[in-house]
């Protein structure tokens, strides 16, 4: 009978006996990823194996002072008598010594004993079966726990420091985005013809509202439409969509941004590409690889958004020694489109780790570089921006964990502080949400600046403009965050500025804090199989630079706080500190099984 059955007594049998036994096989089970029992035994040789078992765990003969089994190499020899009993081979010396030594002073003691080869085993193989077969009958164990061995920093710390040839500032990194500066002096008439449409449009909708855009005849409404496809535009899918058609500022910025470039914008541009090329060589020739930033930029926010938390992630006073090289998407640039995903790719392939920066929504590039990743066996960082401010003891992340009795007592005193009566019936997603509002109304005008400052590109605020219901409304909200970001004054918003600032940082941040629910636990990219082992390799989540960072010089070092949670479908191996899964194996019969017979390549291969 399996390990994880539970057999009826025979007849004439202790109950103590039967207890202990019944603990153990669930324990053997576990260690050797298999079912085992006694069916099948005559009653004769069950009481002679109980006997064994209580010998094993119990004899006081071979106790010593401190509880714990006195002699070693009797308990080795009377564990490979009792696994007699159960048809599973004898346990050498080496697996013995390394993971089952002083393990039989007791079952608590045994059973975390096991605990503790699953913890290794689970990052090695697909399922506990391979892994114990494997672990046991290796005339060296050492070799292969290698590869989860903790590792020393000091090569990192000990290479030269790694430089790029020159650094692209946030101004500039929107020229990375363009082909080639030559390219866009050929462009100048069509995108003078489109800035021309462009503002004409902006015009007619200020004097007769958005309706205007239905009436553009569609010979005019093509041609507009093909200038926006060709150059990219944000309002390429949206300019004659009713529901989703821009406001007259919206297009006035888009015709800015679409114009023709000047002599000197030419000649900043093709001096910026320049510098990016010549970090692509560096990036291309260096030594080593140890970190790759898997990311999507198609506006400027999401190019400040990259650079500035690559910066800050290696400019920390923890990784900061190591000199990682790394390679950053904003500081390096190619003509070729082609080219650029060839050079992803080999980035991709050598790096050690990869961080996959999350964002408002994610591309399919940008998913298959993290799937890639996790399948070669690498660890994948994945960092999702949350809403951090001080001032009013907010942090989106901390507030996302806290379950509904706690969030209800905090939202009730938020309405008792406001002298308001609160609605706590809702789910729990309404109560975070009411809270974070809360508190950010009560922020002062300071407070909200400094947080817009901070978290503009992470949250691409100036896109989330579409939220606000009237034109003028969003231009106001516009023309504040010019004044907060680009000009960097303090200026206090008006109230209904305010108003909206509020409700989109709210809705924005739940957006990001159901994107880490997804990461951790139902994203399809959660889990990939490990093509060389089939071993199933997770992500791990962080909210924050600093998170980052520690998660990073943790898994370099090969030293990440783990635990191991067991329930009734699976075994999987926690990171501590994020609540992320690393590790899974099933406990599906059919599916372990299967696992075994493919997931390792031991199948028949067609011929």
């Amino acid at each position: 009978m399996g390990a994880n059955s539970s057999p009826r007594r025979r007849p004439g049998e202790a109950g103590g006996a039967h207890a202990l036994r019944l603990r153990f096989e669930q324990a053997l089970g576990e260690l050797t990823g298999r079912d085992v029992g006694v069916d099948g035994l005559d009653a004769a040789s069950v009481s002679v194996l109980d006997e064994e078992l209580a010998r094993l765990f119990g004899g006081a003969d071979d106790r010593g002072a401190d509880g714990a089994r006195g002699d070693d190499g009797r308990t080795f020899a009377a564990l490979n008598r009792v696994l007699v009993f159960y048809g599973v081979g004898p346990v050498r010396p080496g697996f013995f010594a390394h993971y089952l030594a002083g393990a039989f002073g007791g079952l608590d003691a045994f059973e975390a004993a096991v605990e503790r080869y699953q913890t290794d085993a689970i990052r090695l193989f697909a399922t506990f079966g391979e892994a114990f077969r494997t672990m046991n009958g290796a005339a060296d164990l050492a070799a292969v726990l290698r590869p989860i061995a903790k590792r020393s920093l000091d090569g990192y710390a000990q290479r030269a420091p790694w430089r790029l040839s020159g650094e692209v500032h946030d101004q500039h990194l929107t020229d990375l985005g363009y082909l080639s500066a030559a390219a866009v002096r050929q462009e100048e008439g069509e995108r003078a013809a489109l800035r021309a449409h462009l503002d004409d449009l902006a015009a007619t909708v200020r004097a007769e509202g958005r309706e205007a855009l239905w009436r553009v005849p569609a010979a005019r409404r093509d041609r507009i439409d093909s200038l926006l496809r060709k150059f990219k535009a944000p309002l390429r899918d949206r300019l004659f969509v009713p529901l989703f058609a821009p406001d007259a500022d919206e297009i006035e910025r888009e015709a800015r941004t679409i114009a023709p470039k000047s002599a000197a914008e030419l000649a900043r541009m093709e001096e910026t590409q320049q510098t990016a090329l010549r970090n692509l060589a560096s990036y291309l020739t260096a030594d080593a690889l140890d970190v790759y930033v898997a990311t999507s930029m198609r506006t400027e926010a999401d190019f400040v958004s990259v650079n500035e938390f690559v910066r800050a992630l290696f400019a920390s006073p923890h990784v900061a020694p190591l000199h990682l090289r790394y390679f950053n998407p904003t500081q390096s640039w190619i003509d070729d489109r082609i080219a650029k995903g060839l050079v992803e790719a080999l980035m991709l392939k050598r790096a050690t780790v990869t961080v996959y920066m999350a964002q408002k929504s994610d591309t399919f590039g940008k998913d298959s570089e993290a799937s890639v990743a996790l399948g070669q066996g690498k660890p994948v960082i994945v960092y999702v921006p949350k809403l951090h401010v001080p001032a009013v003891e907010l942090d989106s992340d901390a507030l996302s964990r806290l379950e509904r009795p706690r969030l209800v007592q905090l939202l009730t005193a938020e309405g008792a502080a406001q002298g308001q009566e609160v609605d706590t019936g809702v789910d729990e997603e309404q109560l975070r949400r009411r809270i974070l509002q809360a508190r950010l109304a009560r922020a002062s005008d300071a407070a909200l600046v400094e947080t817009v400052r901070r978290v503009w590109a992470d949250f691409g605020l100036y896109d989330e403009a579409h939220q606000l219901e009237t034109d003028d409304e969003r231009e106001h909200y516009r023309a504040w965050l010019d004044a907060v970001v680009n000009q960097g004054l303090d200026a206090a918003p008006a109230p209904a500025v305010r108003a909206a600032v509020v409700a989109v940082l709210t809705n924005v941040t739940a957006v990001f804090e159901k994107r880490a629910r997804v990461f951790r636990e139902v994203h399809p990219l959660a889990l990939q199989v490990i093509l060389s082992s089939g071993v199933l390799n997770g992500m791990l989540v962080v909210r924050s630079v600093e998170s980052c960072a520690a998660m990073l010089v943790a898994l370099l070092a090969n030293d990440l706080p783990l635990v191991l949670q067991k329930d009734a479908h699976n075994c999987r191996l926690i990171e501590r500190t994020t609540g992320s899964t690393i590790r899974v194996i099933t406990r599906h019969r059919l599916l372990r099984q299967a696992f075994e017979a493919h997931a390792a390549g031991t199948a028949p291969q067609p011929q």
